[in-house]
């Protein structure tokens, strides 16, 4: 299935098909960039809209305007193209660039992260530690400590995939 990955949850915009990933770190000029970067990934990648099956949007946790500005993209992308859409872990996106058991972690500007632990075994990433809210000093990382990196785009379309072949087509924003 040709899913095509979306992420604006962290500073990163990351754009994923199974084939392709791209990461560019903007802060927070996602909406500004995102539409020139998405179709240049697309065409790079030797894509057409029209050959997309489905889209997959990073839920977060995250920046509460990131994940507008991805979710809002994703929406008006699948509705446009007539394609099912399914919201995806960003933190399990930045766990499955990693092997084995790992915290991974993501700061805010307010001296806060936004984590959770994970067991990773090939392309599986089993949540051990669900997503929390806490202060960066008080962080009890348990094995590898993955920290303010990006998620896979290859990743997020291959979760989104298999979340949309079983039948999954839900979007709900993680806000911490």
């Amino acid at each position: 299935m040709l899913v095509l990955a979306l992420d604006t949850a962290t500073p990163y915009l990351v754009l994923g098909l199974p084939q392709a990933e791209r990461a560019i770190r903007l802060e927070r000029r996602h909406a500004e960039v995102l539409w020139r970067e998405l179709e240049a990934f697309l065409q790079q990648s030797g894509i057409r809209r029209q050959d997309l099956q489905g889209i997959a949007v990073g839920r977060g946790p995250g920046s509460y305007t990131g994940l507008r500005v991805g979710i809002a993209a994703g929406l008006g992308l699948a509705r446009g193209l007539g394609l099912p859409l399914v919201g995806v872990d960003t933190l399990a996106g930045v766990a499955l660039r990693y092997q084995g058991q790992l915290t991974v972690a993501h700061t805010t500007r307010n001296g806060l992260c936004y984590s959770a632990r994970y067991q990773v075994e090939g392309r599986e990433a089993h949540l051990l530690e669900p997503p929390r809210r806490a202060r960066l000093e008080e962080l009890k990382a348990a094995g590898r400590l993955v920290l303010d990196q990006p998620p896979s785009g290859q990743a997020l379309a291959r979760l989104g995939a298999r979340l949309l072949q079983g039948g999954e087509k839900a979007l709900e924003p993680l806000y911490l």
